[in-house]
């Protein structure tokens, strides 16, 4: 993938066609999920009957189709601060 490239753009036509650039790597999927490890981070896309109908790693291309229902950034770092947070607060 281009390093150069620094932003990402989603594009998803009529929940049936998704398109994601500055994609880094493919982590799983299946039919209703794909983990997708993008520039922003770690990608969730929920769905039924998803399919991956195309995939260059090196230009950063993704697309889906399917029924797409959902698309979440998973922030790992952000969650563990939550929790330490909460706890913090709870055993004080």
């Amino acid at each position: 993938m281009n390093n150069e490239l620094k932003e990402q753009i989603l594009t998803l036509n009529n929940r049936k066609r998704l398109e994601i650039t500055g994609v880094k790597k493919l982590e799983s999927l299946n039919k209703t999920e794909f983990f997708v490890d993008t520039i922003l981070g770690l990608l969730l896309i929920r769905g039924e009957d998803l399919e991956m109908q195309h995939l260059d790693i090196e230009k950063g291309i993704l697309w889906i189709i399917g029924r797409v229902s959902s698309l979440s950034y998973l922030d790992e770092d952000t969650n563990k601060k939550k929790d330490e947070g909460f706890f913090k607060k709870l055993f004080k």
